[in-house]
């Protein structure tokens, strides 16, 4: 994107993705690095409840999105559902639960949600759910009873070298204003 607001998109994407550099510390010799065969079991329970989510009608319409980044010690997945919830989850254990309360987080989820809608064709549909490695995304995207999903290079979507680019862009629009409403 060349233009002003493509630049500042992509400037705020970079700024929350040294965010997470800075808390799963990136750049520092890590004590471990991430196991994906030891997750908390919380954040399983409840990557698995929204995993499982179905609109009861036949539609297109989309249900939920989860974006997932893998980090040397941990997976950062964000959740945005249609009924406006919105959270995420570490999976060591912890998150920011019940983001979508606040009306700037409902409405940046929303617009996450018609913008996913509109890149269901560049995904494939799944009944896995693996998480990604390090330093890669993976969307998931649930309608009436599917899952589409999508995987890149973080790398790659933020500097709008991939497909799905502009959804990894609104995706980081709705954890910064999440961020704005979390404690410190």
């Amino acid at each position: 994107m060349n233009t002003i607001a493509g630049r500042i998109g992509t400037v705020g994407t970079v700024i929350v993705m040294g965010f997470f550099s800075s808390l799963f510390g990136r750049g520092k010799r890590a004590a471990g690095r991430f196991d994906p065969t030891k997750v908390a079991d919380v954040y399983t329970g409840l990557r698995n409840q929204v995993l499982q989510i179905r609109e009861t009608e036949k539609s297109a319409r989309v249900a939920a999105l989860l974006m997932e980044t893998g980090y040397p010690e941990a997976v950062v997945t964000l959740v945005t559902i249609a009924d406006g919830t919105t959270s995420l989850y570490f999976s060591n254990g912890g998150g920011i639960i019940g983001a979508g309360e606040h009306d700037s987080v409902r409405s940046a989820a929303s617009a996450l949600l018609r913008l996913a809608a509109q890149h269901g064709s560049e995904m494939v549909e799944t009944n896995e759910f693996p998480l990604p490695g390090e330093g890669r995304v993976r969307f998931y995207l649930i309608t009436s009873g599917r899952v589409l999903t999508a995987e890149a290079a973080e790398q790659d979507l933020g500097y709008n070298r991939a497909a799905l680019s502009s959804l990894f862009h609104e995706a980081h629009k709705v954890i910064a204003t999440v961020r704005e409403h979390s404690p410190q």
